[in-house]
């Protein structure tokens, strides 16, 4: 059942479920639907309406360069899915690892407890089958550049697969609208979570609604299914002692980590072909191709987990002659705010004048055409949408896209600031920033990727050395807000246990990438999902018994 608005339940402010989840995202849908069927009911709570928007209540601050907090955020049903990317990536098991030479790392669980929910999870994202090799998901491809097949320290073996991308509020809107026991209650903003005096409990959370109604809703459980940034918010401004619901160890908005991505030096490929372009797996899925570090070359050489791709070159940099990018560039102001930084995410580009880009333009008009057609059918009409355009610079040469894994750094961190929202909500500020050694981990990450791509004789990787040092320091950080509430074995270390309970409030759940102790390289959508699909298990048993 899905209600419009908290309003519906107006002339009956207080309501009892066995389970409550606070937020309609990926994580909250996931879960929700999950418990779909079981013997108890469920309240399915977000804040926003069944249209996705930016929310003002997520104004705040930040630390350059990180965007404030508004961007790649979205409220309604559905979350954040409204406007993501749609990348689907796993985690690799030595992300699960206690690595002496990256610190604050290690999960409590193993890496199977999170792998073996990946393909329900894969389903969920509209993902095809949890296979990332090249070789069994494009059997009979070539390697990634002729004569480059990797090697001990590269890994040129994996891909990256793409959603449709899956709108979980559009996607799963009707599977939930048809529950018998689940009830979806939209408009309806959580303010505070009561804990029950005297006893290791939560007993009620207080929600307003779009008519500034206030609701309690008491449950047997909580799951609080909310971003990484909005979560250590809630844990902070609920606990009237000041320290943050689940903060016995000081972890509590601390460890904030964001992936950290830039598009810096040049591989020159001395052989054709190249796989640049997306390509479609053996079951219908669209993919890219990987450069990533092998298990034992991370381990050797203190590598963060990292990953390359081939990229497209600077769209502000009218020198790549190419009119579908120097159209893009001109349209830029017609881009979501969050992805218009994309356009100058070489950090050393410098934007060409206009009149030059006008000249791209107009010198390939049919082709710029045929672009159009291929972007309304395959971007725009197509169920399975083409992630993104990609067109190959006019040298032959390839800038190279990273995307970083970062230190769980306790500075790092999201607080409360002074001022309030409309709400009575306090507004947060974000501190972030790349560390010296993340930034001299992923120079070595070059270099290794340089020496092995000269040795193979298939192609070199051109960039110079101080220069790139600078540039990986000015990287921006990537729109997933990980580890503020993480997971660990003891309170001391962590916020939740290994089942994603709150330490001092057992029947307080998160279900969110902010309970990641470590970020990986990959996309957090994917693991997000399947630790949902996890954490039913464990409520169903709990709950069910």
């Amino acid at each position: 059942m899905i209600l419009e608005s908290g309003n519906d339940h107006a002339a009956d402010p207080a309501r009892e479920a066995r389970v409550c989840i606070i937020g309609a995202g990926a994580a909250g849908i996931s879960l929700a639907c999950e418990l779909d069927g079981c013997g108890f009911d469920v309240l399915l709570i977000e804040a926003g309406g069944p249209a996705n928007r930016v929310g003002e209540f997520y104004e705040g601050s930040a630390t350059p360069p990180h965007p404030e907090p508004r961007q790649f955020r979205r409220v309604g049903f559905g979350g954040t899915t409204a406007v993501w990317g749609g990348r689907c990536v796993p985690f690799d098991p030595i992300d699960f690892e206690r690595r002496d030479y990256v610190a604050n790392t290690g999960w409590p669980i193993p890496y199977e407890e999170i792998a073996r929910f990946y393909p329900a999870a894969m389903e969920y994202c509209d993902a095809g089958r949890l296979d990332f090799l090249t070789r069994t998901s494009l059997p009979g491809a070539g390697a990634i550049i002729r004569g480059f097949e990797g090697d001990e320290v590269v890994d040129a073996a994996h891909i990256e697969r793409y959603s449709l991308p899956t709108d979980f509020g559009k996607r799963y809107r009707h599977r939930l609208h048809e529950s018998a026991n689940v009830t979806v209650m939209l408009g309806m903003r959580c303010l505070k979570l009561n804990r029950t005096a005297g006893e290791d409990r939560l007993e009620s959370a207080e929600f307003i609604d779009q008519s500034g109604r206030l609701h309690i809703i008491r449950a047997t459980v909580f799951v609080l299914a909310a971003g990484g940034i909005e979560v250590p918010r809630l844990l902070l401004a609920s606990d009237s002692a000041g320290g943050g619901f689940g903060n016995l160890g000081d972890c509590l908005g601390r460890f904030y980590m964001c992936h950290f991505e830039n598009t810096l030096g040049r591989i020159v490929p001395h052989n054709k072909p190249v796989a640049f372009r997306f390509e479609r797996t053996s079951d219908g899925i669209y993919c890219r191709r990987q450069l990533r570090f092998t298990p034992t070359a991370q381990r050797a050489h203190h590598l963060l987990n990292t990953v390359f791709r081939l990229h497209f070159p600077s769209y502000s940099d009218a020198s790549h002659g190419s009119a579908v990018m120097s159209a893009i560039y001109l349209a830029k102001f017609s881009l979501l705010q969050e992805y218009r930084a994309i356009l100058q995410q070489q950090t050393h580009a410098i934007a060409s004048p206009l009149s030059q880009h006008a000249g791209n333009v107009l010198r390939d008009l049919p082709g710029l055409a045929r672009f159009a057609g291929e972007w309304l059918f395959r971007m725009r009409l197509a169920k399975r949408k083409l992630p993104y355009t990609l067109v190959p610079n006019a040298d032959g040469s390839f800038p190279l896209e990273f995307n970083a894994e970062q230190t769980p750094d306790p500075s790092n961190r999201i607080t409360l600031r002074e001022d309030r929202d409309r709400h009575g909500m306090p507004r947060v500020h974000i501190a972030w920033r790349v560390g010296e050694q993340d930034a001299q981990a992923v120079l070595r990450a070059f270099r290794l990727l340089r020496e092995s791509l000269e040795h193979s004789g298939a192609a070199q990787l051109l960039f110079d050395d101080e220069q790139l040092a600078e540039q990986i320091a000015r990287s921006i950080p990537l729109g997933h807000h990980m580890g503020t509430a993480r997971m660990a074995a003891s309170p001391g270390s962590g916020v939740v246990d290994g089942n994603c309970a709150v330490f001092g409030l057992p029947n307080l759940y998160i279900a969110s990438s902010a309970v990641f102790p470590t970020c990986s390289h990959a996309n957090p959508t994917l693991t997000i999902v399947a630790l949902a699909v996890r954490l039913a298990e464990h409520l169903r048993s709990r709950l069910e018994s």
